[in-house]
């Protein structure tokens, strides 16, 4: 019986360590990493501070561990886009549409790296480098898919580009929950990456 006591206490410890995770991305992406407090998290969690600094010993530890979690995600678009060289604007859409899948699991999530590039750009160059550097992969993977394309000039620009493009799209579909869904307003943006 101990060793399944262990093992459900390791599996609430994880448990708990992603749920804050969760939440914090949640936090940084509406309020901004500066404007969120400790206190902040703990009651979206429901912990005390000592119980959340038994997991990370400070908020910037945190704040590295949502960037490290962010960069699974990108890490998962870079993968598909990898398989998919060659197939022209069908993946351009299917990453569109993985982008609204992550979108409607967790909205903040989608932007929130977004979110923290904007309040960390020019502010604290090691976090800034390190926010350019997990979108460094998708970028290249994504140039990779746009070069030779006739119409793209250079395609490390139109990648980072597109990226912010669709960071875009889903700060909008935040902003407009109420109004509209995700796949419409990603249905409009594709529109306009078609020929005229």
């Amino acid at each position: 019986m101990r060793p399944q006591n262990h093992f459900s206490r390791k599996q609430q410890a994880k448990n708990t360590r992603n749920r804050i995770l969760f939440e914090a991305t949640k936090l940084f992406a509406r309020q901004g990493y500066h404007k969120t407090t400790i206190s902040d998290i703990c009651t979206a969690v429901g912990l005390t501070s000592g119980a959340l600094f038994h997991y990370f010993p400070s908020k910037e530890a945190l704040l590295n561990a949502v960037i490290e979690r962010l960069q699974r995600g990108i890490v998962l678009y870079s993968e598909h886009l990898e398989k998919m060289a060659g197939r022209g604007f069908t993946v351009i859409e299917e990453i569109v549409n993985l982008m609204c899948d992550h979108f409607e699991r967790q909205p903040e999530a989608t932007i929130c790296l977004a979110s923290l590039a904007t309040e960390f750009a020019g502010a604290n160059p090691k976090i800034e480098r390190r926010i350019k550097q997990v979108y460094e992969d998708f970028v290249n993977s994504l140039a990779r898919v746009f070069d030779g394309h006739p119409r793209v000039k250079n395609p490390r620009a139109a990648a980072i580009a597109f990226i912010g493009a669709s960071q875009g799209v889903a700060v909008q579909g935040l902003l407009r929950e109420n109004e509209t869904s995700i796949r419409k307003l990603a249905h409009g943006f594709l529109s306009i990456l078609q020929k005229w």
